[in-house]
């Protein structure tokens, strides 16, 4: 059976990029059933509390020290090779050391949803790509 999508490749250290306002995303590589995007940090910054409602996210820390949060569990510690899986209906943040530029790669399903749990107004301004806002 011939395969008929196309290959996709790249150097994610050359599309490294930080902004001293908030984390970087940026997509990497896009397919029909798969996202892949990656979050550049300075120290300190996170991406804002959210949850998954339906996806699974499998994320894999490349460089610098932080953390998956969560209200009901202890803090996931991330490093260089940390790969984790957060399985659908889980709310978390991401949050860089304080200490530590970080930067991870994260994938989920294509068409994926985001949304934000209520009670978080320190983090609004910050987007969160897939976010479902509701009117």
């Amino acid at each position: 059976m011939a395969s008929t999508g196309t290959v996709q490749s790249l150097n994610i250290n050359d599309l490294k990029r930080y902004a001293s306002e908030a984390r970087v995303n940026q997509p990497l590589i896009d397919s029909k059933d798969l996202v892949t995007r990656m979050n550049c940090y300075e120290p300190g910054q996170v991406t804002p509390f959210h949850v998954h409602p339906n996806d699974d996210e499998v994320i894999f820390c490349v460089e610098g020290r932080g953390a998956i949060t969560f209200d009901d569990r202890a803090d996931v510690p991330l490093k260089p090779g940390t790969l984790i899986n957060l399985p659908a209906g889980l709310p978390h943040g991401i949050a860089a050391a304080k200490d530590s530029r970080m930067v991870v790669i994260y994938t989920v399903c294509a068409g994926y949803t985001s949304v934000r749990p209520e009670g978080r107004p320190d983090e609004a301004g910050i987007a969160i790509p897939g976010e479902y806002i509701k009117k």
